[in-house]
């Protein structure tokens, strides 16, 4: 990869979004563009938690779009399984209509867990998107999740269990898929861990929506940059030697138990132009609201950007802190 390729040119951001730069003091736009600007090739937007949408010559793809921000925790702020699955449909609905670029063509699931998967039936079974082919690529445990909390049968019939390894290619752009791992408490459990091997009875907790197969993907667009998108804070480096994106999405949850994370996973990924993190944010507090952007940890931008530096990247990498809802425009990552 050359210089020019791993430095982040000036246009990386769609306007206003300078202050998004480590360091940057500009203040947000007061507006939201619902869509890549013209002449830009790849927009990516927060969705919050681990999710992301891809935008690119009037389509998008879905990543991990989890919208209802539902109460996850116990008296102890922990992950508390038995706790109700209570999704906000309005809150998808909103989203869905004001805030993504259009229909999705293609939604990638990372894993099983509720705060990747719970909203995905849902907007499945939006009236609004009726007529319109959208596809689902997700692992098998997954698949029968979708299944069993009422996605449309004609929908399923467009969800595709993959695995990694598989490279798909599609118009004007194509998916790999790489086997990953996920994020360990700090008592080296996981939570809601478990596969399903055939459809279960209707998941009523949050603990119902099971691990299965952790997998990332990355999407590249043809004559524009890759985007390895990961929705957990662990890595299985050896799968992705020689991924080498462009833009690299990492996930930053709680990692304090798994081994040099995040850099054994920069490591792997050699240096890309752009690192953004994810999963960073206090998952309940509802899109749009005044304070979201205070719920986002500082301490995940400046451990990617000490990650950067021990790498020895400093200036050939970026790392940005996303602001919920906003878009980037990442064409000239491929530069």
């Amino acid at each position: 990869m050359s210089q020019s390729r791993r430095s982040v040119l000036q246009g990386v951001l769609g306007a206003g979004a300078a202050g998004l730069l480590v360091g940057g003091a500009a203040s947000l736009p007061a507006a939201r563009p619902r869509a890549v600007a013209k002449g830009a090739e790849l927009g990516l937007r927060w969705l919050g938690v681990a999710g992301w949408e891809l935008s690119f010559a009037g389509r998008s793809v879905l990543f991990d779009p989890y919208l209802s921000r539902m109460p996850y925790a116990d008296a102890d702020g922990g992950l508390d399984p038995a706790l109700p699955l209570r999704l906000d449909t309005d809150a998808v609905d909103h989203v869905a209509e004001k805030e993504l670029a259009g229909v999705p063509e293609l939604i990638l699931v990372s894993h099983g867990h509720f705060d990747h998967l719970a909203d995905v039936p849902h907007l499945l079974s939006r009236p609004a998107w009726s007529g319109r082919r959208v596809r689902t690529l997700c692992d098998t445990t997954s698949r029968h999740l979708l299944e069993a909390m009422g996605t449309p049968a004609h929908r399923m019939a467009d969800v595709v269990a993959v695995n990694g390894g598989d490279h798909l290619q599609f118009d004007g752009y194509s998916v790999e898929v790489f086997r990953s791992l996920h994020s360990r408490q700090q008592d080296y459990t996981s939570f809601a861990p478990g596969t399903r091997d055939a459809v279960p009875a209707r998941p009523r907790t949050l603990g119902d929506l099971v691990e299965g197969q952790t997998l990332a993907f990355q999407v590249s667009v043809e004559g524009g940059p890759s985007v390895l998108l990961t929705g957990t804070s662990n890595v299985a480096e050896r799968e992705l030697a020689g991924a080498r994106p462009d833009v690299a999405v990492v996930g930053m949850s709680g990692y304090s138990a798994v081994h040099g994370y995040p850099d054994r996973l920069l490591t792997a990924l050699g240096s890309p132009s752009l690192l953004l993190p994810c999963h960073h944010d206090d998952m309940v507090t509802p899109l749009g609201s005044s304070g979201i952007s205070g719920t986002s940890s500082s301490d995940a931008v400046t451990a990617l950007t000490k990650a950067v530096e021990r790498q020895g990247w400093a200036g050939g990498t970026r790392v940005l802190a996303p602001r919920h809802l906003e878009l980037l425009d990442v064409t000239d990552a491929a530069v």
